[in-house]
């Protein structure tokens, strides 16, 4: 769904991290008109030409289909939001006990 991009910046010599979503991945959520006869991926209803349809790639699904799963797919980021939010406060609870952990290591 996405991954870690390192960026650095030349003047100021910062580097920083970044997290970038695949663009392909993200075609699913948009809506857009076909060209050829296709099926959706979910129903497996026809999807004639000139009719509109989720997906930008290989699998496209069918209007009613695209809700349903853009709704789903709502629900996974906020999980992973959630994941993301639990791990930052796990660091709060622990830093310093982690950080004198890392301080004994270097000896």
């Amino acid at each position: 769904m996405g991954y870690v991009n390192i960026t650095y910046n030349y003047k100021t010599q910062e580097q920083g991290l970044i997290f970038k979503p695949y663009k392909t991945d993200l075609g699913m959520f948009n809506v857009v008109k076909v060209r050829d006869k296709t099926s959706c991926g979910n129903c497996k209803k026809a999807i004639l030409p000139k009719s509109y349809c989720y997906g930008k790639g290989w699998i496209r699904l069918c209007l009613k289909c695209g809700e349903e799963f853009s709704h789903t797919a709502i629900g996974g980021f906020e999980d992973i939001i959630k994941m993301i939010k639990e791990n930052q406060n796990e660091l709060k609870q622990n830093k310093e006990k982690w950080k004198a952990e890392n301080i004994l290591a270097n000896l």
